[in-house]
Parts: structure tokens; sequence; C-alpha cells
């Protein structure tokens, strides 16, 4: 015979739980029977009571109202005539009224220990299921905590008591069985140069009553360091004390790891590129280095010749010698340039005099506007203040924006070719450069792809350049867009926070 499933033996069906009632009180009619003939004694209401009160706490309240109905039938049964018998009874209607109140009073009886049963078993079967959910719900958190790496806390002010879900205890390497969180064993696993960051976060949240956020490190026992992000808020009593503070912590080491990936990911490209510019501006830097050189040349000679006089001019030799070294320093700051943009060193954040950062690029590319016969306006503002930043990758920023307006107006050979470089203050505390061409323009279709990484325009474009140039602007706390020029053309602007206004946002 195969086996029932276990969900059919411990629920069996509506059929089987009226039949299993009527068999309780079969038996339980038997039972008074066999007391009320050996024993001699009637105990007729209290075994049907428990009989009624165990139908309804085990199968509910249909099969209870049928084992009550079936047990008023028996009582009834028992106080026809012949009364307080069991003997067969041919009429079944000649019942003494005085004993109508007793079944009556049975009947009332059983009634409410029925439904006191049944609401019995509701409010455990009710009470069951919530702490099936609950344990199923802890189970779902415990799960969803762990696949995020992120552990829930309480903190009691008052006590100090404070409570770990088992994913805090993980992150912060301790064993939940063996020790009892406290305040103290907390501030051990912060890392000793964060301990008086976290402590003024936490003592600004309990004086003003307010929620915080914070990123720190902390240190395990095996010497590993692991960056968490904290948030938490207050809990408030009636009378809007601070009770407790409850929160969530992060483990973001790896996402920390994944950003220092992609920091250097892009510094690298970033480099990449401006060697791949480099490359394309060879000739030019070739031609300005040569013109310091040949000035070096011909301030040399010079020299000599002043001095090789019968009567050596000694006035215009020393003007000759201050321009040789002019021209040496011209030279070497145009190497510098070169090396610098090629170097691979960290961003180096100074102030900056961005109308001078522009003029060194333009004596880059000087050679190569020259060559495309295209026409600069320069219109930069007087009294800039400075700005913020690392010079050579503004220096990438206007190159590329240069150089991509060159390689635009290429396509208008029949058209005159006009480059215009802008600077002027944009507001308090930001400074605006922009580059306009006399170019095509840009599609209003795709205006808000150019800035994508690997959307490009060009044929032999590798669609990364106004992508990290972008990056760039973002990363100095500026922002770089497009919108067309009129009557033809494009401008691309971007601004740069002003060193007085970095240095208040900081």
């Amino acid at each position: 015979m195969p086996k029932l499933p276990s969900r059919w033996r411990s629920n069996p069906s509506t059929i089987s739980r009226y039949v299993i009632a009527g068999l309780f009180v079969a038996v339980t009619f038997l039972a008074i029977k066999f007391l009320f003939s050996y024993v001699h004694t009637e105990p007729f209401v209290s075994l049907f009571v428990c009989s009624l009160m165990f139908v309804a706490l085990r199968y509910g309240i249909g099969p209870a109202l049928f084992a009550t109905i079936l047990s008023i039938a028996a009582f009834y049964y028992y106080l026809v005539t012949p009364i307080n018998s069991f003997t067969l009874k041919p009429d079944l209607f000649t019942l003494d009224p005085d004993q109508l109140p007793r079944i009556i009073l049975f009947a009332v009886t059983a009634l409410f220990v029925v439904f006191l049963s049944a609401s019995q078993r509701r409010s455990a079967e009710s009470l069951r299921r919530s702490r099936n959910d609950l344990r199923r719900s802890k189970a779902f958190l415990a799960e969803g905590q762990r696949i995020s790496h992120t552990g829930s806390w309480s903190w009691n002010i008052s006590s100090g008591k404070l409570i770990w879900s088992d994913e805090h205890f993980r992150i912060f390497g301790v064993d939940p069985q063996q020790t009892e969180p406290t305040f103290e064993l907390f501030q051990s696993r912060v890392h000793l140069e964060e301990r008086a960051l976290v402590q003024r976060t936490f003592d600004r949240a309990i004086l003003e009553g307010s929620s915080f956020s914070l990123d720190y490190r902390i240190i395990l026992p095996d010497g590993s360091v692991k960056h968490v992000h904290a948030e938490g808020r207050p809990v408030l009593t009636e009378a809007g004390n601070i009770d407790d503070f409850v929160g969530t912590t992060m483990d973001i080491t790896e996402r920390k790891r994944s950003e220092e990936l992609l920091r250097n990911a892009q510094a690298d490209l970033a480099r990449m590129t401006r060697l791949t510019t480099i490359g394309e501006l060879a000739a030019s830097i070739t031609h300005e280095i040569n013109q310091p050189l040949n000035a070096i040349v011909a301030g040399s000679g010079a020299c000599l010749r002043w001095l090789a006089r019968d009567k050596p001019q000694l006035d215009e030799a020393r003007r000759s010698a201050e321009r040789v070294i002019r021209d040496a320093h011209r030279a070497g700051d145009i190497i510098k340039s070169v090396r610098a943009m090629a170097g691979s060193s960290p961003p180096e954040i100074t102030e900056l005099d961005i109308n001078a950062t522009i003029h060194e690029v333009l004596n880059l590319i000087s050679s190569e506007l020259h060559e495309h016969r295209i026409e600069l306006e320069i219109e930069l503002s007087t009294g800039m203040p400075p700005v913020m930043g690392d010079r050579i990758q503004l220096q990438q920023v206007i190159v590329n924006l240069l150089m991509n307006a060159v390689e635009a107006m290429d396509t208008n050979t029949n058209e005159p070719q006009t480059l215009c470089i802008r600077s002027r203050r944009d507001g308090p505390g930001t400074v605006l450069i922009a580059v306009e061409d006399s170019g095509p323009g840009v599609a209003p279709e795709i205006m808000d792809r150019l800035f994508e990484t690997l959307f490009t325009t060009k044929p032999t474009g590798m669609g990364m350049g106004l992508s990290i140039c972008r990056s760039i602007v973002n990363a100095h706390g500026g922002r770089l867009w497009v919108s067309p020029a009129s009557p033809r053309g494009a401008v691309f602007q971007f601004t740069v926070p002003t060193a007085a206004q970095k240095g208040a946002s900081d």
C-alpha cells in the first residue's frame, strides 16, 4: 500500500474530521455507559464537555458543532423515560418537562466550551503562523544581509546596550556565541586614524537628535582592514527624548577596491589618450621647440659678434645672452609640458592661473592651427581668480577640445575657419572656459551621446576623448557640456571652481 504524504496525515480532509468527531462522541458515549454499568457513576456532562473541547481544539469549529449536536442527542436519549438510563427506549418523545432545563443548560455549556476552544485554536494557529512567518522573515533578513554584506544594529543610549545582527558580528570579526557586543569592543575595531571622526559623528547625532551617515575603516584581529558604511537614526520617546539609535553597517571593501581599480584604469586610459594626443601634435611640438632653439643659436651668434668687435659691446652682448636664457627657458618649458603630459604621476591639485594654462596649450598647438589655416580668436578675461586643479589634466581637456574643433573644421574647406577660446567668470566661485568652432556643428539627436564611452563620430575615433574629459572635469567639481554655435559650429564649455570656492566647500 502506498504511503500517504505527510501533509495528508497531519491535515485530514473535511469529511475525515467530521467522521473523527462522530467517533469521539461514540467513544465518549460508550465510556459513560461503561462507567454507569460497572462503576455506578454518571460523569455524563464532564466527559462530553472534555470530548467537545478536544474536538474543537484539534479539528476546528465545524466538527466540534457536529459533535455538539450528537452529544445533545445522546444527553436527550439519556433523559428520556425511563430517565437516567441507557436501556432501549421505544418512545423517544416521552421527555419529562422538568428535564428540559437540564438539556438546555447542557447545550449552552457545550456550545460555550466549543466556541471558547475553537477561539483558542484560532489564536494558537495564528500565533503559530506568526512564529513561522517571523522565523521565515528572520531567515530572509539574515540571508539578505549575508548577500548584501549589511548588518543591522541598535544602541540604547541610557544603558549603552548594543544589539548586533549575525552579519554585523561577521563584518566586525566577532563570534556571536562567545562575545557580547559593547561600545568598547566597537571602538577597538575602528581604525585609529578615524576614531575621533566616528566619535564626533556620534556625539553630534546624539546632541542634535539627528540621523547620520558615515564611511570609516575597521581593523580585524588578523590585521586586515575593511571599509564600512554606517547609517543610523534616532528612536524618540513620546516626550521627544532619544531612547535608542538603530541603523545598518555595510561592508564596502570590495566596492572600494573596485573603485580603486576603476580609477587606475581611467588614469591609464587618460595617459594613453595623452600619448596619442602628443603623437598627433608631434609636428607642432617640434616646430615650437625649433623656434626657441633657432633663437638661441641666433642670440648666441649675436653675443659672440658683439664680443668679437675691436671694442666689445658688453651691453648688447648681455642683452643677447638674456634673450638666449629666455629662449632656453621657453624650450625647457615646452619639453617639461610634454614630459608631464606623457608621465603617469598622480594628480596634483594646486592653485592655477587658468589663462596661463590656456596659453601653454595654445603654444603647443599653434603650428597645428597654422597648418590647417585656422584663425584663432582669444578672449580671455583679465583679473581671473585662481582655480584649484591639476594643470596637466586641465591641459588635456583643453587640448582635446581644441583638436576636436580643428578636426571638425577640416570638413568645411570652403568656409572661413575660425576657432575661438574664451574664459570668464561664471557666477560666484566658478570659472568658465569655452571652445567655439565654425565647423558643421553637432546633430541634435547625438548631442546627448557625445560624452558616452566608446561613442564617436570620427571614422578612426575611439570614443574615449570626450568621456575622459567629462570625467576629469567632474572630478574637479565642474561640468562639461556642448551647445550649438551661431550661425554654425559647436561650443564646448566647462566650468572649474575657484580656489576660494573649493576651500570653502572643503
